[in-house]
């Protein structure tokens, strides 16, 4: 019976010898790219879990360690899928120039030592930092961009997780745990977070950021620091939203701190002026003063739009601005474009475009209600508690609605905000669901008091 029982625990494994030999020799035919993104996928896994166990709540670690797991799984599958089967998707975005750029500082710095960009890339992209990285990446482990996209999908899973954290620490488990499940399944935030794209660490950047000012603002100074330091390095990367954040984190966090009312004003300036030296010392100008007076001035608005109005379909460059008064005359239809734009009969000039159009319809345009409805509820009853929230919302949606003459690199571009957005969604969610409580409980009441006739 022993010797019987050892040949069936030995049978399995002998005969499993054969499908192991066939997926092996499957996986070296799929080449080494493949075998390279599945050895760094377990490690991706466990600095993420390692991560997630530091950061997230006790009390919802199980539930958020499972979304975190799902969304990381998910981010993995789509990355290999435009690795291997869709590769020509990322010609069309800026993943073209990011991955030859860096593969170009990589060889560089093998064979002539630290270079700069500038240095080797005649004409460099914007989010030097994102380029930077990527090509550190390749300089330690050699090309392979389907590396950087599966360390996107890591940060775009973590960003789900500082997303529940701060809809939690401003309202309530609720709202955190409907914010993290609509970021973890939005299509469109998976698409471009899965690519070789910025987009992932200005996500989690913006997001670790906020959640680092909320911080600060419960007078945690030593958290000024890490603030000063994150805010840093989504400059490298999205200048334009860590000159918002600056701003509004600075100018908000005297309403968000306790204390007296000289106290939080110290602090609030105290983060005024660590973080604008910071900018400074990296090139911006105090607060970044020197690039939104270049960036952000009516000239620089008016070439950027027109800079960014080619393509097939969904082309809008809007009317030239000549001054302060058009500039807010043409706000409306700018927000509405950013927001809002390409409409679904617009979305025809691709596959890709109509494949837009049920996300539109079906749950970002809901969702943008519900973040309305949400907004008007914060701004009425909670509006010093939120104020970070809210400001930045508005200040970053107006500051960056003008600058888009191309509505598909607008719809790209404010999945970066969607998060915040759906805070405010869930929020709106709650506030309709009471009001359809109350409504439900009122009808038998109403009923009861009603005249008898006859």
């Amino acid at each position: 019976m022993k010797t019987e029982h050892r040949w069936q625990r030995w049978a399995l494994p002998l005969l499993l010898i054969p499908v192991w030999i066939a997926i092996g020799g499957g996986l070296i035919m799929l080449g080494e790219r493949y075998l390279a993104g599945l050895i760094l996928m377990p490690v991706l896994l466990g600095i993420g879990l390692l991560w997630a166990s530091v950061i997230v709540p006790h009390a919802e670690r199980t539930w958020l360690l499972k979304l975190f797991l799902f969304s990381l799984v998910l981010h993995f599958c789509t990355s290999f899928v435009i690795e291997f089967v869709w590769p020509s998707f990322e010609s069309i975005s800026d993943g073209a120039a990011y991955g030859p750029h860096a593969a170009t500082i990589a060889t560089a710095w093998h064979t002539r030592g630290f270079v700069t960009y500038a240095d080797v890339v005649p004409v460099p992209v914007s989010a030097a930092g994102y380029v930077y990285f990527s090509a550190a990446l390749y300089w330690l482990i050699g090309y392979n961009t389907l590396f950087i996209k599966l360390i996107n999908g890591l940060f775009a899973s973590l960003s789900i997780l500082y997303t529940y954290k701060i809809a939690n620490r401003l309202f309530d488990g609720q709202v955190a745990r409907r914010s993290a499940l609509i970021t973890a399944l939005m299509p469109s935030i998976l698409l471009w977070t899965s690519q070789n794209l910025k987009d992932s660490s200005v996500l989690l950047l913006s997001l670790w950021g906020f959640w680092e000012a909320l911080q600060v603002a419960r007078n945690r100074l030593p958290r000024l620091g890490m603030l000063a330091l994150i805010i840093l390095l989504l400059s490298t990367v999205r200048i334009e939203t860590a000159l918002g954040m600056a701003v509004i984190f600075s100018s908000t966090l005297m309403f968000q701190s306790r204390g007296h009312f000289i106290w939080r004003l110290a602090l609030s300036a105290l983060a005024l002026i660590l973080i604008g030296w910071g900018l400074q010392r990296a090139g911006y100008g105090f607060l970044g003063s020197d690039v939104l007076s270049t960036r952000l001035s009516i000239d620089a608005i008016n070439a950027k739009r027109t800079a960014t109005a080619y393509g097939g379909s969904a082309i809008d460059p809007g009317p030239k601005i000549n001054s302060l008064g058009g500039l807010i005359a043409y706000l409306p239809l700018a927000l509405a474009n950013f927001l809002l734009r390409p409409w679904p009969w617009e979305a025809t000039g691709s596959a890709l475009q109509l494949a837009t159009i049920p996300e539109s319809l079906f749950i970002w345009y809901p969702l943008f209600g519900l973040a309305l409805l949400g907004l008007i509820h914060v701004l009425r009853t909670q509006l010093i508690h939120t104020a970070m929230l809210w400001s930045y919302i508005i200040g970053a949606t107006i500051a960056a609605a003008p600058q888009y003459g191309n509505l598909g690199t607008a719809y790209r571009h404010r999945v970066q905000l969607w998060p915040f957005y759906f805070i405010l969604a869930s929020v709106g969610w709650q506030v309709w669901r009471r009001w359809r409580e109350r409504v439900r409980q009122s009808k038998p009441l109403a009923a009861q008091q009603r005249p008898l006739r006859g």
